[in-house]
């Protein structure tokens, strides 16, 4: 396993008091949709196919309106004209259903989700901001990762400064993909400026524990391009190029995070990542020389250093 640097920023996101939104993070105009993908594969609907989803919503039998609701969901973006337009049906069942699934496209909630938290933000888009909040927070605990598409439109489409922090607090505490989400959209705590390279370092591991080592590089490089000196993300990288086997890069990173001051050696020589390295000349000159500083304990505490305040105070009011 990797080295698991663990980083204090999670609990400093969940306590804080304040978030800010970088100028170009939160765009005046929304988003293009993404589609929301049901639980089965689909192509795209086509609109002669969108249509017979939407006659299908006046259907006597109930099952068979639930399903094509469910259908209509799952087109997202590309269903939205012929949603509007019935929305003025003058059936009031398909009229209600047409606004009902339209409203699930603009939020992009999941068929899945929805089956959960049924059409709690049509409830969202009348209620006031502390009723909003409480929705925010239901979508969290009720939805899992499936309210991450929902809460990154509630960053685009809030008006209520402290609905915004909501949401950006339950994108934290949903782990590296809530937190990626904040990343991508420039969301920061304010006076945490200095930690972006710890972050990407986070979402770094959590990459590389699901072995997707392309999105794992991409984030331990943000970092270094942040902080080139940032010793973990170089020793990461040697053990996503170990991993997959590109020795030679393997050997060049690691060699560089011990020169950037990496230096847990008992670490290093249990770790499963740098298997591959084992037999290489190259690898077993690193170990016979050894750290070139005074070793450490191994999985030394992650706390930061005495000499900083403590991180809730570098956090604005």
């Amino acid at each position: 396993m990797h080295h698991q640097h663990t980083i204090r920023l999670l609990s400093a996101l969940l306590a804080a008091c304040s978030i800010c939104m970088t100028a170009t993070a939160i765009a005046a105009e929304e988003p293009a949709a993404t589609p929301v993908k049901s639980t089965t594969a689909m192509a795209p609907a086509t609109d002669e196919q969108v249509a017979a989803l939407i006659r299908k919503l006046s259907l006597a039998d109930y099952a068979q309106r639930e399903a094509a609701t469910l259908e209509l969901i799952a087109a997202g973006e590309p269903a939205l004209p012929a949603l509007e337009k019935a929305r003025q049906s003058s059936d009031p069942e398909v009229a209600w259903r047409a606004d009902s699934a339209a409203r699930l496209i603009r939020w992009h909630v999941s068929p899945e989700l929805w089956a959960r938290i049924g059409d709690l933000m049509e409830e969202y888009e009348s209620a006031p901001p502390h009723v909003r909040d409480r929705i925010v927070r239901i979508l969290r605990t009720s939805g899992d990762t499936a309210a991450i598409p929902v809460l990154r439109q509630v960053l685009h489409k809030e008006t209520a400064d402290d609905v915004k922090q909501t949401a950006a607090l339950m994108l934290a505490d949903l782990g590296s993909k809530g937190l990626a989400v904040l990343v991508e959209e420039g969301v920061q705590i304010a006076g945490l400026d200095p930690y972006d390279a710890a972050v990407h370092v986070m979402l770094g591991n959590s990459f590389l524990n699901d072995k997707n080592y392309r999105k794992a590089e991409e984030h331990y490089l943000k970092a270094l391009d942040i902080e080139p000196n940032e010793y973990i993300a170089l020793y990461n990288l040697a053990c996503v190029y170990s991993l997959q086997k590109k020795i030679d890069r393997a050997i060049e990173w690691l060699q560089r995070a011990i020169d950037a001051g990496y230096n847990d050696f008992g670490w290093m020589e249990k770790d499963t990542d740098l298997d591959n390295l084992r037999d290489d000349p190259r690898y077993k000159e690193i170990i016979r020389l050894g750290p070139k500083v005074k070793d450490e304990p191994e999985n030394p505490p992650d706390d930061v250093p005495n000499d900083e305040p403590p991180l809730q105070d570098q956090i604005e009011e």
